[in-house]
């Protein structure tokens, strides 16, 4: 009888090593030419262009940016070129996912950023602007629609553009400020018309008659609270300084 057991390959010998990296070699080499050969054929063409985000507005425009790449192959496109490419044009988007969906889609999905603060300008410019105060679009001329408190800055827009985060320091003073009432009482921001900074004192103007409150330091929620059990007694055209314990102090506003 032939012996034939020494040339069958064994689990764990050189001999079996060998025929496996040879596999998975001619594995990869298959792989990579069909690659290829996907690449070069028009059955994954681009046809369609799937955009789920926020803003049905925003949404048509990114559809529009991207009609140049229909009829491309789906593997040929650089999706991640293609997303750096949108979130530099579309400030307003925080994050965003590009994904192939074969045979002949891509799927785009966004998420905005959260507008935090209008900021005006000396000039008169208007911008929305996140927590960070970066700047996201101007009013009226991009895709939010909302109202929100206005922070008057002394800054002259033309040195600041859509994308750029604002760094003076007294403009963040005031973001901070609204910030800490914000976050003791998220409901009483309808309450402030605008905010601005004075002799380093920051104030608001409330929307109901339109006069003027400092809270000075100290627990912001009692001063609110204090604010709030008294403002239907207020008339119009006023200064209410309610930095003071317990206390409310008012005259004509002179800011």
């Amino acid at each position: 009888m032939r012996n034939t057991s020494s040339r069958a390959l064994v689990r764990g010998t050189r001999r079996y090593f060998i025929y496996f990296v040879l596999s998975i070699i001619v594995i990869i080499l298959t792989s990579l030419g069909t690659f290829e050969i996907i690449k070069g054929t028009d059955l994954l063409t681009l046809e369609k262009v799937e955009v789920l985000g926020q803003s049905d507005e925003l949404n048509f425009h990114i559809e529009q940016d991207l009609k140049d790449y229909l009829g491309i192959n789906l593997y040929k496109l650089d999706l991640e070129s293609i997303k750096d490419t949108l979130v530099s044009d579309y400030s307003i988007i925080s994050d965003m996912n590009v994904n192939r969906r074969i045979p002949n889609k891509i799927k785009i999905k966004y998420t905005l950023e959260i507008p935090f603060v209008i900021v005006n300008f000396s000039d008169g410019k208007n911008f929305y602007a996140n927590r960070d105060l970066k700047l996201l679009e101007r009013v009226n001329y991009g895709y939010l629609r909302k109202s929100l408190p206005v922070l008057t800055s002394k800054l002259n827009s033309k040195n600041y553009q859509v994308g750029t985060v604002i760094q003076d320091s007294i403009t963040h003073v005031i973001a901070d400020h609204l910030a800490d009432i914000l976050e003791v009482r998220a409901d009483f921001q309808d309450r402030i018309s605008d905010l601005f900074s004075k002799n380093g004192k920051v104030y608001f103007r409330e929307t109901s008659r339109g006069n003027i409150v400092y809270l000075g330091n100290g627990d912001i929620s009692d001063k609110i609270d204090l604010f709030l059990s008294h403002c239907n007694s207020f008339s119009s055209g006023l200064y209410i300084d309610i930095s003071f314990n317990r206390q409310i102090v008012t005259r004509k506003a002179e800011l």
